[in-house]
């Protein structure tokens, strides 16, 4: 995230702004403003009471981080829509690919997770996390709106 941030202060002559989407309790949110890489960071989880109204425009960066493992498959593509209607410059997606066991979740390759990304936004990049790990790994997609030109964020 700092290099990210910093890539489009430098880049806009401004500090981006942040949505964390499906942000939980905020938890992320709250470490991200103690980084104070960003001018404005706003959270949006339907599931809770203080992060229930919709977000107002679009934000620089998106972060759409363990929401699309945990959404049933028939609300995916509403969910990454959504996330490209509120992304100014780049979504950023964590997916599990190789859940643990014990977590119930469905275990994916990163082409899955990409397709239905691909589908409402254009893919910028994929890194894969904990290769190997035995019972974990997951796959981190940055993606930008498709009406935009695809010149790709810096390398993380």
């Amino acid at each position: 995230m700092r290099r990210l941030a910093a890539a489009f202060a430098e880049a806009r002559g401004c500090r981006p702004t942040l949505l964390d989407y499906g942000c939980g309790k905020g938890q992320f949110i709250a470490e991200m403003r103690k980084l104070d890489l960003f001018a404005e960071i706003d959270g949006y989880d339907p599931g809770f009471a203080a992060f229930q109204a919709p977000p107002n425009g679009r934000h620089d960066f998106v972060t759409c981080l363990d929401v699309l493992d945990a959404a049933e498959p028939r609300f995916l593509p509403v969910v990454v829509e959504d996330v490209a209607r509120l992304t100014g410059d780049t979504a950023i997606f964590d997916c599990l690919t190789k859940p643990a066991a014990k977590s119930g979740f469905a275990p994916h390759p990163a082409f899955y997770w990409t397709q239905i990304v691909e589908n409402a936004m254009s893919v910028l990049r994929i890194d894969m996390h904990f290769l190997g790990l035995d019972g974990f790994e997951r796959a981190v997609i940055l993606a930008a709106p498709q009406a935009l030109s695809p010149s790709g964020p810096p390398a993380p």
